[in-house]
C-alpha cells in the first residue's frame, strides 16, 4: 500500500514562480502568489508563456515587466525582489519551488481549440502548483492563513505523493487536515470500515498536527464529489496529486475532463497539485 513520506519542511520556498498570461485570471492569481512570498520571503518571478515556435520581440519583456511592477504597486505588497522574463512554455516548468498560476476554466471545443497551459504546466512541473481558477472565492490572505485542508486521494502512490505537502502545510498553520477518497460505487460497510482505516494510516505517525485527520469516504463521479466537500465544508485549500499525461490526452470534445483538470478548474478554493 501506498504509504506518504514525512513531511519535513516541505515548502521551504526560495524562488516562486507566477505564471502570467495578462488575464483578469492572471491578475486573481497573483494576488494569491503575492502574500505567499510575503510569508516565506521568497523572490518572485513573473513569466509570461510564448509559443515556441514564433517568439516576441525583446521590446515585449519592457511590457511585461512595466504590467508586473503595476500589478504588484496595485497590491501595495512588498516583495523580496521583481524580476519579469519571457519564456517558452517548457521553460516555465523548469524554474521556482513553487509555480502560480491562473486558469480560464475552459471544457469541452473551447479547451480542445485553445489548450489549458495551466494543465500542461501542473502535469510537467516538478515543483508544486498552485492554480486559481475562476469560481474561486474568499480572501487571498487566506493562502498564507489556513484552517481547513482538504487532500483527496485515489490511493495510488502518483496521489499519496502530494501528501507530505498537505500534512506540512496543516502543521505550519495549525489546520485541520481532511482525508477524501472516492468510490464510484457503494461498498459493503466491513470494506468502508477498512478503507477508512488505509486512509488514517497514510499519515506518518511522527506528523505532528494539532487534531487527528478526518477521513471522509463519498461515492459517485470523483471529480464532483471533491468540489461538493470542499464546497460544503468550505475548504481553504484542495491538494491532488496528478500523474504526468501526453499532451494529446484529451483528444476528443466529447471526452469527459480529466479529474484534477476538473477540480482545478472549478474549485472554489486554490488548488496545489503535486505530480507524482
Amino acid at each position: 500500500m501506498p504509504q506518504a513520506r514525512s513531511a519535513k519542511s516541505t515548502f521551504s520556498l526560495k524562488n516562486i514562480l507566477f505564471a502570467t498570461d495578462f488575464s483578469r485570471q492572471s491578475s486573481l492569481a497573483l494576488t494569491y502568489a503575492l502574500p505567499i512570498t510575503r510569508k516565506y520571503g521568497a523572490t518572485i518571478y513573473a513569466a509570461h508563456v510564448v509559443p515556441e515556435q514564433i517568439g516576441l520581440p525583446i521590446s515585449a519583456r519592457g511590457g511585461l515587466h512595466a504590467i508586473w511592477v503595476q500589478r504588484g504597486n496595485d497590491t501595495q505588497e512588498s516583495v523580496a525582489s521583481l524580476r519579469a522574463e519571457l519564456y517558452p512554455a517548457r521553460n516555465i516548468i523548469a524554474k521556482g519551488d513553487l509555480i502560480v498560476t491562473g486558469t480560464h476554466g475552459r471544457s469541452g471545443v473551447g479547451k480542445l481549440l485553445m489548450g489549458s497551459v495551466a494543465e500542461k504546466i501542473f502535469r510537467r512541473a516538478s515543483c508544486p502548483v498552485l492554480t486559481v481558477g475562476p469560481g474561486i472565492s474568499g480572501e487571498p490572505d487566506s493562502v498564507v492563513d489556513l484552517h481547513q485542508i482538504l487532500f483527496a486521494t485515489d490511493l495510488s502512490a502518483v496521489s499519496v505523493a502530494a501528501l507530505p505537502y498537505a500534512i506540512s502545510l496543516a502543521e505550519e498553520n495549525n489546520a485541520r487536515l481532511y482525508i477524501l477518497h472516492v468510490s464510484e460505487s457503494p461498498m459493503k460497510a466491513a470494506n468502508e470500515n477498512a478503507l477508512r482505516e488505509r486512509l488514517r494510516n497514510l499519515v506518518p505517525q511522527g506528523a505532528k498536527l494539532t487534531s487527528q485527520p478526518k477521513v471522509i469516504v463519498e461515492y459517485g463521479p470523483p471529480a464532483e464529489r471533491v468540489l461538493a466537500v470542499a464546497e460544503e465544508l468550505a475548504m481553504d485549500l484542495i491538494v491532488l496529486g496528478v500523474k504526468r499525461t501526453p499532451v494529446h490526452f484529451e483528444a476528443s470534445p466529447h471526452l469527459p475532463l480529466a479529474t484534477a483538470y476538473k477540480v482545478v478548474s472549478q474549485a472554489i478554493c486554490p488548488v496545489l497539485t503535486v505530480r507524482g
